[in-house]
């Protein structure tokens, strides 16, 4: 019994010695915010299609500055661990998030925060180079795209000009596939014929335009640029 009180006694000196003084907190909250800026920043510089939010910036940079703080807290106390799980329980995020990368940078937030909280600097420091060297080089080296070329190509036609048609696009695409087939008027008097299409190297979309306009002469030509291309 008497072991188990001195037990009890050293855990309590312990954590009072281990407390953060306040200018051990502000160096943890400079850390944090310093480190969550670079992250910020090569999130900005890396961004690409029309999602961008500059509202998300600042939130990846104070998102680190909660953890940290929610980490000085807890310390060493399970008992404030499980009471501040209760709290943060209650909260309810309802904007959605709309890609995958924006969430990888929120938690790499979460994480540099939880590492300065708990006065981890060095592995905090060593995991933000190491992020930042693998996002650029993810994106300057296009990892995991594929290719730019790729077009959705929707063309309205009289009836007869098929076969005219799928001449003309052979000619300028690598690859063509039809996605659908429709009548656009009772009367039958137009077709509504939906492609996939990768252009041949050096043919740009505006060539395919002019082209199938010249060749085939149709009513109508859409081209919806792919994903890949809007991102670049």
């Amino acid at each position: 019994m008497d072991s188990l009180v001195n037990e009890l006694l050293q855990g309590i000196e312990t954590a009072k010695n281990t407390s953060i003084t306040p200018l051990g907190f502000v160096l943890v909250l400079l850390s944090s915010a310093g480190l969550n800026s670079v992250i910020a920043k090569v999130y900005s510089l890396t961004h690409g299609g029309y999602s961008y939010s500059k509202q998300f910036l600042q939130s990846i940079v104070l998102v680190g500055l909660i953890v940290s703080l929610i980490m000085v807290i807890i310390g060493s106390d399970i008992a404030r661990a499980f009471a501040l799980v209760g709290a943060m329980s209650i909260v309810r995020f309802r904007t959605p998030v709309k890609d995958s990368r924006d969430l990888i940078f929120i938690f790499a937030a979460i994480a540099i925060g939880m590492a300065c909280g708990v006065q981890f600097f060095a592995m905090a420091a060593i995991f933000t180079v190491t992020m930042v060297i693998f996002v650029f080089v993810f994106y300057y080296s296009g990892f995991g795209e594929l290719s730019d070329n790729g077009y959705v190509l929707r063309v309205q036609i009289r009836p007869g000009q098929r076969d005219k048609l799928s001449e003309a696009i052979s000619s300028l695409c690598k690859r063509a596939a039809i996605i659908s087939i429709s009548r656009f008027s009772q009367s039958d008097e137009v077709e509504d014929i939906i492609y996939e299409v990768e252009l041949k190297r050096g043919v740009k979309y505006d060539d395919l335009v002019d082209n199938l306009a010249k060749l085939v002469e149709p009513l109508s030509i859409n081209v919806l640029v792919g994903e890949s291309s809007i991102n670049a």
